[in-house]
């Protein structure tokens, strides 16, 4: 394999071109995150009723419980204060009662993201939900950021902040769900700690993440479209996004990704 731009020869896992610096065709041709997921799509076709128990728990004890949260939160309750201090407070709250319910329905990663197969059973509840202190610290992990974001960028009520950071929020929104797709599966395949999984998608996967981002936008879509649909289609919307990230990562980390960083 030669660059496109100085014909200089190219390693199989180079993203970049030594000589030139130019983007290699491996980013658009054998990384595409949506070939990825189609691959994904067509391994699974004939499997779906294997993954519907999983799916069922996630949907039941993950699912259904942040819906709820979300709609009494903002239909029912309110905790909107003047008070700096109290609104800082609720927002940590909020974030804090979404993350306890979280980690139901990243649990099947725990299940997946250290092999190759596409087998999600249940082996029994006890073993299911052992992971869950660790999946818990990787949601409040995100939840802290997401205060941070939400303080940085529209302030508190004694602090105003600039209109423009509203928009800098979701650009820091939709970046922090790129750095974090992968991490889930990284911190299973590397066996390290959620912050440490976190930092290694956020150093070594850059040169990626735009197409991690085309991924999880994709599969954000996919999951919304399945819960309005009366939520059954999720049975089957999630197991495809689990082994979609699950096989994506890994095909990251077959090119090395993990191994090295250019500065």
């Amino acid at each position: 394999m030669r660059c496109n731009k100085c014909n200089a020869p190219l390693a199989v896992h180079d993203i970049w071109c030594m000589a030139c610096g130019t983007q290699s065709p491996v980013v658009k041709n054998e990384l595409s995150a949506l070939a990825s997921l189609q691959q994904s799509y067509r391994t699974l076709k004939g499997k779906w009723t294997e993954y519907v128990p999983a799916a069922s728990i996630a949907i039941i004890l993950g699912v259904v419980p942040i819906v709820a949260i979300f709609f009494i939160l903002h239909f029912v309750l309110s905790l909107e204060s003047s008070n700096d201090i109290t609104h800082l407070l609720n927002l940590i709250v909020k974030n804090i009662v979404y993350a306890i319910f979280l980690p139901m329905l990243l649990l099947p990663f725990s299940k997946i993201s250290t092999n190759k197969d596409y087998a999600l059973k249940l082996d029994g509840f006890a073993a299911y939900f052992k992971p869950y202190g660790r999946y818990l610290l990787f949601t409040l992990i995100n939840a802290f950021f997401l205060v941070l974001f939400n303080v940085v960028c529209f302030g508190l009520p004694g602090f105003a902040s600039d209109p423009i950071l509203r928009l800098v929020w979701l650009v820091l929104i939709n970046y922090w769900l790129a750095i974090i797709l992968p991490a889930v599966v990284i911190m299973e395949y590397k066996q390290v700690s959620p912050l440490k999984a976190i930092g290694l998608s956020y150093r070594h996967l850059g040169d990626l993440r735009w197409n991690i981002y085309l991924l999880a936008l994709v599969l954000t879509v996919l999951n919304l479209v399945a819960f309005t649909l009366a939520i059954f289609p999720l049975l089957f919307s999630l197991p495809l996004s689990y082994f979609a990230i699950r096989d994506y990562t890994h095909k990251l980390i077959e090119y090395e990704l993990l191994d090295y960083r250019i500065k």
